[in-house]
């Protein structure tokens, strides 16, 4: 057994015990033959977790801030868990080699939140480029998940819905206007999912407080 599948393990007793079975719809979406990027909603720091314990056909390596990996032996766990750092504003070519190298050498899932960040539900570019790199299927995954420590532990259940997957197109050239375009989709797919959940769920990110000097 793996420290990922021992982690997700963890998890999914941690969630389980404190939170309550989670809600999860559309794993049918997911083929146990290939691999997916895996676009998610971010609206919680708990996101990663859900995803991880829902998916168990393969591990779910996600792109985190490289903040996080300031602290080594946290940066540790997390490269032990397939998790790798970027740049949320400027993603280097060697954070995005590597989420292509996870889909297409590794046979892990790639995870990743196109906002980028809790505070904005904008889809930043990204993710659609780095379909045009791999070739592979972006599934868009709609979370509702508990917001903060006390919705988590009077168990407000989280809700999962994965979508039906945007395929890669062979035939059509990924320039400025299509990668644009499966943006725009992501997003689309991620209201849609949201209203399949819950018709009236509306997330309002809260504003980021600045740092004091």
């Amino acid at each position: 057994m793996t420290f990922y599948q021992i982690v997700v393990i963890i998890i999914r007793f941690v969630i389980r015990v404190f939170n309550g079975k989670p809600h999860i719809e559309g794993l049918e979406h997911l083929n146990e033959d290939t691999t997916y990027i895996i676009a998610g909603t971010h609206r919680s720091l708990t996101d990663p977790f859900f995803v991880a314990a829902a998916v168990k056909s393969k591990p779910v390596a996600f792109m985190a801030k490289v903040s996080v990996f300031k602290f080594k032996p946290i940066a540790y766990i997390l490269k032990k868990g397939y998790v790798f750092p970027v740049n949320r504003d400027k993603p280097s070519a060697t954070s995005i080699k590597h989420a292509v190298k996870v889909l297409n050498e590794t046979g892990y899932h790639l995870g990743i939140f196109p906002s980028g960040t809790r505070y904005s539900t904008e889809i930043k570019s990204g993710t659609a480029f780095i379909q045009k790199l791999s070739k592979k299927a972006i599934v868009p995954v709609a979370i509702q998940p508990p917001i903060g420590f006390w919705q988590f532990i009077t168990r407000r259940r989280a809700k999962i819905a994965f979508g039906a997957p945007i395929p890669f197109d062979e035939a059509v050239k990924y320039d400025k206007e299509k990668l644009a375009e499966v943006d725009a989709l992501i997003a689309e797919r991620f209201d849609q999912l949201d209203k399949q959940l819950d018709a009236n769920y509306v997330y309002t990110p809260k504003v980021k407080k600045e740092k004091k000097n």
